[in-house]
C-alpha cells in the first residue's frame, strides 16, 4: 500500500516539474499526476529500450535524481500525446 502511495506522489511530482517545463496547457491536479504516473512508466520503458535494447516491464523502488529525470522526460511525452488527444 505504502508503495502505491508513492507512486502517486512520484507521479504527482513529475507531473508537475512537466507541466512547469510545458505551459502550453493547464493542467489539474488529478491530470498532473495521471500524466506523472503515466510518464514515469514510459520513462521507464524509454530507458530499458537505451540501456538494454529491448522492452522489459521492470518496476524500481529506488527514487533519486536520475529516475525523477526518467520520469519527467517520459512525463513531457505522455504530455504531448495527452494535449494531441485533447485536441481531437
Amino acid at each position: 500500500m505504502m508503495n502505491i502511495i508513492l507512486w502517486v506522489v512520484f507521479g504527482a511530482l513529475a507531473g508537475f516539474i512537466a507541466d512547469m517545463i510545458d505551459r502550453s496547457v493547464a493542467l489539474s491536479w488529478p491530470e498532473r499526476i495521471g500524466v506523472g504516473v503515466v510518464g514515469a512508466f514510459v520513462g521507464g520503458l524509454l530507458a530499458s529500450l537505451l540501456t538494454t535494447g529491448s522492452l522489459a516491464l521492470t518496476a524500481s523502488n529506488d527514487f533519486n535524481i536520475v529516475s525523477i529525470i526518467i520520469a519527467v522526460v517520459g512525463a513531457l511525452v505522455a504530455l504531448f500525446a495527452y494535449k494531441r488527444m485533447r485536441r481531437v
